[in-house]
């Protein structure tokens, strides 16, 4: 059986700039680095902080609030006439 040698701290993998180094012809490569660093810049990295979570709780459950109160509106308005005719003995047109 053979033995394993050790790397004597070396490690086997390729860090991305040594990745970026050796192909530094390549501009693909070279966008794919860039864009990663400004993965956590404007709206998406926004988003992924703790303020940008808490805000679209926010408008989540406004837009809820909202839709529901826009699509009962109608229903809602008839009851409160039926309890307003029940009430008064008026009838309203």
């Amino acid at each position: 059986m053979k033995k394993n040698k050790q790397n004597n701290g070396t490690s086997k993998k390729k860090t991305e700039q040594q990745k970026v180094e050796e192909n530094s012809g390549d501009e693909k490569n070279v966008a794919k680095v860039d864009s990663l660093d400004d993965e956590d810049q404007g709206f998406g990295g926004w988003l992924r902080s703790a303020d940008g979570m808490e805000t679209m709780k926010l408008f989540v459950i406004a837009n809820s609030i909202v839709m529901v109160t826009t699509l009962a509106y109608p229903q809602i308005q008839t009851i409160f006439e039926i309890l307003y005719e029940m009430l008064y003995d008026i009838t309203i047109y």
